[in-house]
């Protein structure tokens, strides 16, 4: 008997104890710190000395149960853990004709030139679609979204002015299969769109704002020459006071901006934006581009900056820290299992991105790879699939990356992001391990903290 290879252990809490998570078997406890020493000291051992078994009688019986103790073997556990990934990426291959995740470029080209876009010099040559393609996008997809369902708009700049006859057109088109919009735009021309935005349309917006005036224009740079951030911010303002859609407000963060977000955020409070309901911030680190990344350690003390002025901000302002309170909190509150992932983003399987040049892609990282699409389409209806390319992405779940799959974080992380297979992503590999490694951990301790903080609450 030994010590799972896939526990996660936190830092001490408020209260003395420790928090203890299995990725594999998909659950959590609450310990003492005897028992986090015990675990800590002989977490390597291949087997217990019986010694150590009577030490831990009282829970023996309990963590064998829970998964956190095993009878197997290093690689006996592993052998389990494969098989069990490759259920979950069974589960998730019969899904991907039957349910997608779909994304629709209407033009490639943008009225910016951002300093970190991948359109680089100059950016695309403008290109849009026709109507004929859309037609034969939503003939495709009529069986493959649910209703209720929202299609991603994304780009290019798919809410140019230029583009409005189109995505009306294309709304209309999701009214008839009762889907709706979510639009990752720069903001500039929103006010074009302002009668497409609500409940039956466009029901929510990305939109990025990169720090005050000087350094938002700065890095994100309208072709017109005229202010991005002025333009942008009055179109939140209008946003907000006119329609219902919820914004989400993203800081493209690296060293260079950093120093200037809490100016920002004194402006966005200044003019009510900050703490609305209806808008919600996170922050999104920009990779890639040579020392300028801010690694987790950073972003933790930053975080922790922000929420000190900002309590309100608490559950928002990193997405990290977001995706960790929904994560953790239906186990802490109901007792429900952890959730285990076999697979990090669906475009392994089921994504599909519709690209005004008769392309589809797997993921919208790919729009500048040509030798990623996954297929062709044309406004006849004719459809081409790449099935090598479609089994390559496939390839990228948790079950087909054995090093990953070694690792305690396993059915968390699910093999991360795929975008470091891509030309000039290497370095979001790295940072996707480095979140694990350095900030995972601590803030399951947060929000264990903050539960165990309430009146009368009891770790399940």
């Amino acid at each position: 008997m030994r010590f799972s290879n896939y526990n996660i252990l936190t830092r001490k809490l408020n209260n003395g104890g420790y928090v203890i998570l299995n990725s594999l078997a998909g659950v959590l406890d609450l310990i003492d710190e005897e028992a986090y020493d015990l675990i800590t000291s002989h977490s390597e051992d291949t087997s217990l000395t019986e010694e150590i078994l009577n030490q831990m009688a009282d829970v023996r019986d309990h963590f064998l149960e829970r998964g956190f103790l095993t009878e197997l073997s290093k690689e006996d556990e592993f052998a389990q853990a494969k098989e069990y990934a490759l259920s979950l990426a069974k589960a998730e291959i019969e899904l991907k004709d039957k349910a997608w995740g779909v994304v629709i470029v209407p033009n490639l080209g943008c009225n910016y030139r951002c300093i970190y876009c991948f359109e680089k010099a100059g950016g695309y040559p403008s290109l849009t679609m026709n109507r004929g393609q859309v037609d034969a996008i939503f003939d495709m997809i009529r069986d493959k979204v649910s209703p209720g369902e929202n299609i991603t708009l994304y780009g290019g700049e798919p809410l140019q002015k230029e583009n409005r006859s189109l995505i009306e057109y294309i709304v209309r088109k999701g009214r008839e299969i009762d889907c709706t919009f979510f639009a990752v735009t720069n903001g500039h021309d929103l006010e074009y769109y302002m009668d497409l935005l609500g409940s039956e349309g466009i029901t929510s917006v990305q939109i990025t704002l990169d720090g005050p005036k000087k350094i938002h224009d700065h890095r994100r740079i309208s072709v017109d020459k005229s202010s991005s951030y002025e333009k942008v911010l009055a179109n939140i303002k209008t946003v907000l006071s006119k329609t219902d859609v919820s914004i989400k407000l993203r800081i493209n963060l690296d060293k260079r901006n950093e120093p200037f977000i809490f100016e920002l955020l004194e402006e966005l409070d200044k003019l009510g934006i900050l703490l609305n309901p209806e808008v919600h911030i996170g922050v999104s680190p920009v990779m890639g581009i040579g020392n300028t990344t801010v690694k987790h350690e950073e972003l933790s003390r930053l975080e922790e900056s922000v929420v000190q002025k900002y309590p309100k901000l608490k559950e928002s302002f990193l997405t990290r820290s977001m995706s960790s309170n929904e994560f953790i909190l239906p186990a802490l509150y109901f007792g429900q299992p952890v959730p285990r992932r076999g697979n990090s983003c669906i475009a392994s399987s089921r994504m599909k991105v519709f690209s005004p040049d008769g392309k589809i892609y797997s993921c919208w990282s790919c729009l500048d790879n040509p030798d990623e699409a996954i297929g062709t389409y044309d406004e006849e209806g004719n459809t081409t699939w790449n099935q090598d390319v479609m089994d390559a992405w496939q390839k990228n779940m948790l079950a087909y990356k054995e090093d990953c799959l070694r690792c305690k974080y396993a059915f968390i992380c699910a093999g991360g992001c795929f975008r470091p297979l891509l030309p000039g992503e290497q370095s979001a590999a790295e940072y996707e391990c480095d979140y694990y490694r350095y900030m995972f951990a601590d803030y399951i301790a947060r929000v264990t903290d903050a539960y165990l903080a309430e009146e009368n609450a009891e770790f399940l």
